[in-house]
């Protein structure tokens, strides 16, 4: 996949610098050792934002066979984290204004820890409590991250986005893949299996919690005057794109398995073209947000990640045991090209870093929000109509509304409060 002229022959400075002076590494830290050893601590955050969530899937049919889980619970289980997100992102700007952000990561860093540590008892109460604990410590962080890099990586938005975003598909996919067989070499049971996780964000806190002391002069961030940002067409049109290309996600890489398994695969090899498709979403996460900071418009972006999903979806009904390689190559791309371009949006579009911190809140509450609704609604229309056919319909007629607020979003403009 290669970006059209435009991206190469057209190139302009990003959108929107990093408004508050300090000692970021974009500014004058000594040397690039340490602005290296930086952006390898803000990709270890992003590594640990999705291990903790995904290891449940792999794990699900053991736990609701030990615990007894329904499921209604199982599917209450799976959708927490989502749930989560969208409640608890808005407080992030809020805990980084008053705490900074070093301190904010670092307290976050600590309560994935302990989120993970309560699951080592194998029971359902605290199963819910630990998750809840993870979901609620990767809300904040996630928001967190997205104005750290705004403000720490101004001339490098696009590419500090996209290899934060590729740690987080591959760090997913990782653990999609590795949880059972971990498991099952460390002769764990299914709470051993989920806390393990838990040894990524000790790592983590590890390399974090010397910068408390270090960075104790870098004031937080204050609050800039002016409107609400969810008064912003702008801050809307991220929001939405961020909120449908999220319901895409969730959706399909929760039943692409069932989905392949009805067709004749079996589970090892449903598992296999999963992997197939968040590995492809890695090639694009990685890419998509360097030609966004290289473009004046990033619309384009957009069409091409939606177009890409549609393909996929229409390709699955059209012929779901002839080319699944294919599609889930081709849904792979799409995925990672919109998911990317959605979290690079909220840097690029942000005048300031608050505001960078604003724009995450109010996308990742909106988004996921929303995409808690997707996996079961599509699971719901499986059991009314028996087929996929219709779910995966609404799929394709969903991409349409994620391509028109992408393309919105990608006009080159920027949020005004």
């Amino acid at each position: 996949m290669t970006p059209p002229p435009e991206s190469e022959t057209t190139v302009s400075p990003p959108r929107g610098t990093a408004d508050e002076p300090g000692p970021g590494p974009a500014r004058g830290t000594p040397g690039s050792r340490r602005l290296l050893w930086y952006a390898l601590a803000v990709l270890l955050v992003g590594i640990n934002m999705r291990p903790a969530i995904v290891a449940v899937s792999p794990l699900l049919d053991e736990i609701r066979h030990v615990t007894g889980l329904s499921n209604g619970g199982a599917g209450a289980l799976s959708t927490l984290p989502l749930i989560c997100f969208g409640i608890f992102a808005p407080l992030a700007p809020r805990l980084a204004r008053r705490w900074g952000m070093e301190r904010t990561l670092v307290a976050v860093l600590a309560v994935l820890l302990a989120g993970s540590a309560v699951r080592l008892v194998p029971e359902l109460f605290p199963l819910f409590a630990g998750t809840f604990l993870v979901g609620t410590a990767v809300a904040i962080a996630n928001v967190v991250i997205t104005a750290l890099i705004k403000r720490d990586f101004p001339q490098q938005v696009g590419l500090m986005s996209g290899l934060h975003t590729t740690m987080l598909v591959g760090g997913g996919a990782v653990t999609a893949a590795a949880t059972v067989p971990l498991r099952d070499a460390l002769s764990l049971t299914w709470a051993g299996g989920l806390a393990v996780w838990g040894v990524l964000a000790l790592a983590a806190l590890l390399v974090w919690a010397p910068k408390l002391r270090r960075d104790r002069a870098r004031r937080p961030v204050g609050e800039q005057e002016g409107g609400s940002i969810w008064r912003s067409r702008l801050a809307w049109a991220v929001a939405l794109f961020y909120a449908f290309q999220s319901l895409l996600y969730y959706t399909a890489t929760t039943w692409l398995p069932s989905f392949y398994i009805d067709h004749g695969w079996s589970e090892g090899g449903a598992g296999v073209l999963l992997a197939v498709c968040m590995g492809s979403a890695m090639v694009t996460s990685l890419l998509v947000p360097v030609w966004a900071q290289r473009s004046r418009r990033q619309s384009y972006l957009a069409v091409i990640g939606t177009v890409l999903c549609m393909a996929a979806f229409a390709g699955l009904i059209a012929a779901p045991t002839g080319a699944a390689v294919l599609w889930a190559v081709v849904l792979g791309l799409g995925l990672g090209a919109v998911l990317s371009l959605g979290i690079a949006y909220m840097s690029m579009c942000a005048r300031t870093t608050h505001d960078a911190g604003l724009l995450s809140a109010m996308s990742q509450c909106v988004g996921y929000l929303l995409a808690a609704l997707g996996p079961t609604a599509f699971g719901a229309a499986r059991d009314l109509t028996g087929a996929w056919t219709a779910g995966l319909i609404a799929l394709v007629v969903l991409a349409v509304p994620m391509g028109i607020t992408g393309a919105l979003a990608g006009r080159g403009g920027q949020v005004t409060r």
